[in-house]
């Protein structure tokens, strides 16, 4: 005979199974893509997830066969409902595609940082939904000549706060970044048939510690620093691996020391930037011309500054956050000097739009080699600056 059980309140209970919520698999994904955001996909485990969602590891394998499946399944979903606005259904598409762009907020970082997790055909399957998502963005664009440019920064933009981990008020967030997408789809893009030159070899520096570091740069952008190993480096690098040892120590002091070449690079720019203009404006349009052409020249650089501190120790990790924020409380600063009556907040939503957008167009590599690519994504980075 079945027995009752007794709960802590005193009342009996049955010994029924707990029924399976029925959205269990989207609480999965939405814990899933919060941890993976936060923490990165290397630092979570499958027991993490499932503890945060109240089941056991056995459960979650049966919804998702591993983690790489898991983060795809993320970036799906999240993607699925972005494409899910649609222009011919929409009384306003622009609010309603940025309202869920928001909403997806994940998304950006989650594609940036950790999609070389997955295998290359679903990579690229996201990839080109991606490139329709841009297409779509840039729909309204009357400029057709230059819709292309200017759809990817509208995408950029809306991705932008995916890097910032506060709150938002999302309400008004959506409010200034439609001011900003309204800005890059009118604002003037003069002809300009400049033209990026691209040198595949350079010549190879002398010093073996600065050769070890520009390979392991390129490594680290293009498979992340988890899968690069410091054996990986010297034999990229042609370097006997027992020899590496000579000039780093571990993997880590070669990210650190990467990260470290990215940060000062930036912050003398800043310098030579505040130390040649005479006002906020002129120096903040100086400032997007700058980081402008370093990321275009630095692309790996910029690539592991956005995707790579993640992976840093947390002691070495908390110097580089606070660098880059204090960076970006230079931008914050002097948009508020040039345009008194924005406030601090908007201030940095705006910011965090414009180098989104630098960052975002410097790397895309059907657009780097265009005629005026480096005018015309600092023409756009000012325009949003100027929202």
């Amino acid at each position: 005979m079945t027995k009752a059980v007794t709960d802590t309140t005193g009342e009996k209970a049955t010994n029924r199974p707990r029924q399976r919520p029925r959205d269990r698999k989207n609480r999965i994904l939405a814990a899933a893509a919060q941890r993976f955001w936060t923490l990165g996909y290397h630092q979570v485990s499958m027991a993490d997830i499932a503890a945060d969602v109240d089941i056991t590891a056995s459960a979650l394998y049966r919804h998702f066969r591993g983690k790489q499946d898991l983060l795809l399944a993320v970036l799906d979903e999240q993607l699925r409902a972005i494409e899910e606005v649609d222009p011919a259904r929409a009384d306003d598409f622009a609010a309603e595609f940025i309202d869920v762009c928001l909403r997806q907020r994940e998304f950006g970082v989650l594609w940036e940082r950790e999609s070389g997790h997955l295998p290359d055909d679903e990579r690229d399957r996201l990839r080109h939904r991606i490139r329709v998502l841009a297409e779509r963005a840039g729909a309204d664009i009357e400029d057709r000549s230059t819709a292309d440019v200017r759809s990817w920064a509208i995408l950029s933009v809306l991705e932008s706060q995916s890097y910032y981990h506060g709150p938002l008020d999302l309400a008004h967030v959506k409010d200034v970044l439609t001011r900003a997408v309204s800005a890059i789809s009118t604002t003037p893009l003069p002809p300009d048939e400049r033209v990026l030159v691209e040198r595949a070899d350079g010549i190879r520096p002398a010093s073996r510690r600065e050769h070890l570091l520009a390979v392991a740069v390129k490594l680290f952008a293009e498979r992340g620093y988890p899968s690069v190993g410091l054996d990986d480096i010297g034999a990229a690098a042609g370097i006997a691996g027992p020899s590496v040892y000579n000039h780093f120590t571990t993997k880590v002091d070669v990210l650190s020391a990467a990260l470290n070449r990215g940060n000062e690079t930036l912050w003398l720019g800043l310098h030579q930037v505040l130390s040649a203009a005479s006002t906020p404006a002129e120096a903040l349009d100086g400032l997007a011309r700058h980081y402008t052409e370093f990321t275009v020249a630095n692309s790996d650089i910029v690539t592991i500054l956005i995707a790579q501190t993640i992976n840093l120790p947390e002691d070495r990790m908390s110097v580089f956050r606070r660098a880059q924020r204090d960076y970006l409380t230079e931008w914050v600063t002097l948009l508020r000097g040039a345009r008194p009556e924005v406030s601090e907040d908007d201030a940095a939503v705006l910011v965090r739009a414009a180098i989104t957008l630098i960052n975002s167009l410097a790397r895309i590599p059907h657009l780097r080699t265009k005629p005026g690519h480096v005018g015309n994504t600092t023409r756009l980075a000012q325009a949003v600056l100027r929202a």
